[in-house]
């Protein structure tokens, strides 16, 4: 069943073994956390509306402002990293460096002295991954990028939706991982929900179990859908037109719909 997963995920993923992004490629080594994680407790928490107080990313970029909710309490040496450095001001001004058409932009890194775009100086700046059964790639999903397995650093992605799946495959693939005989019937069910939850509200599952999963867009996913489709070079996935991200403001969510300062961790 392990193997079973890999080669799925391995085949679905839009990102592929070795996705050219003009001078930088995601690799991926053979693990996946889903080998390992504990399918008899789910709590998809993206899909909950966030809590008051909550840590806040506000994004105001040149096709429009969105905001997202930071998971702190999963993964908290991702969210320090991201909060430290929005803070500083250095997400502020960035391009959008590369598109795959309607699944996800990337962007907060820079290009070195090479020509490389990167998102550290060194391998010392690389942050190990951390998953979490509750969280996943859907759409909205701020998650991390890195050429390193599994590891990240201060570049990002923003998920939108991978609809090149057909029905079929969905199917094939949610049968072979709810049907087999070693999983309860409890973990059967939560997996079954979580597939409904990906045809329902959309996301990249190919990248399930390979990056973390940071955040969720609760506000202006019309907009993240805007940056996912910004004309992008087929060959490179390279942005062709210059899109900023003019800054990223760290606050508090307040149902009220006003944010409070800027948060500290």
């Amino acid at each position: 069943m392990k193997k079973r997963i890999i080669a799925a995920l391995a085949a679905l993923s839009v990102l592929g073994s070795t996705l050219a992004l003009s001078g930088c490629t995601f690799t991926s080594s053979n693990y996946n956390a889903m080998q390992d994680y504990d399918f008899s407790s789910i709590q998809l928490v993206q899909l909950e509306a966030p809590q008051e107080g909550d840590t806040i990313a506000i994004f105001d970029t040149d096709l429009g402002e969105f905001r997202a909710v930071l998971y702190d309490e999963y993964c908290p040496n991702t969210v320090a990293a991201f909060v430290e450095r929005a803070n500083a001001g250095k997400y502020d001004g960035l391009p959008v460096y590369a598109v795959v058409q309607d699944t996800y932009f990337l962007t907060g890194g820079h290009e070195n002295d090479k020509g490389v775009y990167t998102g550290r100086d060194s391998d010392d700046e690389a942050l190990a991954h951390e998953y979490n059964v509750d969280l996943w790639p859907f759409r909205g999903a701020l998650v991390t990028y890195s050429e390193l397995p599994g590891y990240s650093d201060a570049r990002y992605l923003v998920c939108n939706n991978d609809d090149t799946m057909t029905q079929e495959q969905i199917d094939e693939l949610k049968k072979s991982m709810t049907e087999s005989e070693k999983r309860t019937d409890v973990e059967k069910a939560n997996l079954s929900n979580l597939f409904d939850k990906f045809i329902e509200v959309g996301g990249v599952f190919g990248m399930s179990g390979s990056v973390t999963v940071f955040g969720q867009t609760y506000e202006g996913l019309d907009v993240v859908e805007k940056l996912c489709n910004i004309q992008s070079d087929e060959n490179t996935y390279r942005a062709v037109d210059t899109v900023l991200v003019k800054s990223v403001t760290i606050s508090e969510y307040h149902a009220d719909g006003e944010s409070s300062g800027t948060a500290e961790q």
